[in-house]
Protein backbone atom coordinates (compact mmCIF):
# COMPACT_ATOMS: atom_id res chain seq x y z
CA UNK A 1 0.00 0.00 0.00
CA UNK A 2 2.81 2.42 0.91
CA UNK A 3 4.51 1.86 -2.46
CA UNK A 4 1.23 2.38 -4.31
CA UNK A 5 0.60 5.65 -2.50
CA UNK A 6 4.17 6.78 -3.20
CA UNK A 7 3.93 5.95 -6.89
CA UNK A 8 0.54 7.61 -7.30
CA UNK A 9 1.88 10.68 -5.50
CA UNK A 10 4.78 10.80 -7.93
CA UNK A 11 2.50 11.39 -10.87
CA UNK A 12 -0.44 13.19 -9.36
CA UNK A 13 1.20 15.67 -7.00
CA UNK A 14 4.35 16.62 -8.87
CA UNK A 15 4.00 18.71 -11.98
CA UNK A 16 7.33 18.77 -13.75
CA UNK A 17 8.37 20.11 -17.09
CA UNK A 18 11.56 18.81 -18.72
CA UNK A 19 13.72 20.76 -21.14
CA UNK A 20 17.01 19.33 -22.46
CA UNK A 21 18.55 17.77 -19.36
CA UNK A 22 16.88 20.30 -17.07
CA UNK A 23 13.92 19.41 -14.85
CA UNK A 24 11.39 22.16 -14.16
CA UNK A 25 8.15 22.53 -12.26
CA UNK A 26 4.93 23.74 -13.86
CA UNK A 27 5.99 27.38 -13.61
CA UNK A 28 9.21 26.45 -15.46
CA UNK A 29 11.32 27.01 -12.36
CA UNK A 30 14.34 24.68 -12.45
CA UNK A 31 14.13 21.92 -9.85
CA UNK A 32 17.00 19.75 -11.06
CA UNK A 33 19.14 18.26 -13.79
CA UNK A 34 20.11 14.83 -15.12
CA UNK A 35 23.50 14.95 -16.76
CA UNK A 36 26.05 12.21 -17.51
CA UNK A 37 24.43 9.85 -15.00
CA UNK A 38 24.30 12.48 -12.25
CA UNK A 39 21.03 13.65 -10.73
CA UNK A 40 21.35 17.21 -9.44
CA UNK A 41 19.18 19.71 -7.63
CA UNK A 42 18.54 23.22 -8.97
CA UNK A 43 21.94 24.40 -7.63
CA UNK A 44 23.65 21.56 -9.53
CA UNK A 45 24.57 19.77 -6.27
CA UNK A 46 24.62 16.01 -6.78
CA UNK A 47 21.65 14.37 -5.11
CA UNK A 48 22.06 11.03 -6.84
CA UNK A 49 23.26 8.94 -9.74
CA UNK A 50 21.65 6.73 -12.37
CA UNK A 51 24.25 4.38 -13.82
CA UNK A 52 24.01 0.96 -15.49
CA UNK A 53 20.56 0.19 -14.10
CA UNK A 54 21.48 1.22 -10.57
CA UNK A 55 19.97 4.26 -8.85
CA UNK A 56 22.07 5.78 -6.05
CA UNK A 57 21.79 8.69 -3.65
CA UNK A 58 24.39 11.46 -3.42
CA UNK A 59 26.71 9.25 -1.34
CA UNK A 60 26.42 6.48 -3.95
CA UNK A 61 24.37 4.24 -1.63
CA UNK A 62 22.06 2.09 -3.74
CA UNK A 63 18.43 3.22 -3.64
CA UNK A 64 17.21 0.78 -6.25
CA UNK A 65 17.63 -0.92 -9.58
CA UNK A 66 16.11 -0.86 -13.03
CA UNK A 67 16.29 -4.04 -15.09
CA UNK A 68 14.27 -5.25 -18.07
CA UNK A 69 11.41 -2.84 -17.40
CA UNK A 70 11.27 -3.62 -13.69
CA UNK A 71 11.90 -0.95 -11.03
CA UNK A 72 13.21 -2.41 -7.76
CA UNK A 73 14.11 -1.04 -4.36
CA UNK A 74 17.56 -1.56 -2.79
CA UNK A 75 16.68 -5.13 -1.73
CA UNK A 76 15.58 -5.87 -5.33
CA UNK A 77 11.89 -6.04 -4.38
CA UNK A 78 9.76 -4.94 -7.35
CA UNK A 79 8.11 -1.56 -6.73
CA UNK A 80 6.99 -0.83 -10.27
CA UNK A 81 7.34 -1.29 -14.00
CA UNK A 82 8.11 0.92 -17.00
CA UNK A 83 6.76 -0.57 -20.22
CA UNK A 84 6.10 1.13 -23.57
CA UNK A 85 5.64 4.55 -21.97
CA UNK A 86 3.41 3.21 -19.19
CA UNK A 87 4.45 3.57 -15.56
CA UNK A 88 2.89 0.94 -13.32
CA UNK A 89 2.91 0.05 -9.65
CA UNK A 90 4.04 -3.37 -8.39
CA UNK A 91 0.61 -4.84 -9.25
CA UNK A 92 1.00 -3.61 -12.85
CA UNK A 93 -1.77 -1.06 -12.40
CA UNK A 94 -1.09 1.96 -14.63
CA UNK A 95 -0.34 5.04 -12.54
CA UNK A 96 1.00 7.25 -15.30
CA UNK A 97 2.49 7.61 -18.74
CA UNK A 98 5.76 9.06 -19.98
CA UNK A 99 5.77 9.26 -23.75
CA UNK A 100 6.05 11.66 -26.68
CA UNK A 101 7.77 14.22 -24.47
CA UNK A 102 4.91 14.35 -21.96
CA UNK A 103 4.49 13.24 -18.35
CA UNK A 104 0.88 12.23 -17.75
CA UNK A 105 -1.22 10.82 -14.92
CA UNK A 106 -3.27 7.64 -15.31
CA UNK A 107 -6.09 9.60 -17.00
CA UNK A 108 -3.59 10.89 -19.58
CA UNK A 109 -3.83 14.47 -18.30
CA UNK A 110 -0.54 16.21 -19.06
CA UNK A 111 1.42 16.99 -15.91
CA UNK A 112 4.61 18.14 -17.60
CA UNK A 113 6.98 17.73 -20.53
CA UNK A 114 10.49 16.46 -21.12
CA UNK A 115 13.07 17.01 -23.81
CA UNK A 116 16.45 15.32 -24.01
CA UNK A 117 15.99 13.21 -20.88
CA UNK A 118 15.45 9.52 -21.64
CA UNK A 119 12.04 8.09 -20.77
CA UNK A 120 13.72 5.61 -18.43
CA UNK A 121 15.75 8.24 -16.59
CA UNK A 122 12.74 10.55 -16.31
CA UNK A 123 10.70 7.67 -14.85
CA UNK A 124 13.46 6.65 -12.43
CA UNK A 125 13.77 10.29 -11.30
CA UNK A 126 10.12 10.18 -10.28
CA UNK A 127 10.36 6.78 -8.61
CA UNK A 128 13.41 7.55 -6.48
CA UNK A 129 13.96 11.28 -6.05
CA UNK A 130 10.38 12.33 -5.31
Amino acid sequence: MKTTILLITLFLSITAVFEADRLMDSSRKTIGFIENGRVMDASRRSIGFIESGRVMDGSRRTLGFYESGRVMDSSRKTIGFIDNGRVMDASRRTIGFIESGRVMDSSRRTKGHFEGVSITNASLYYFFFF
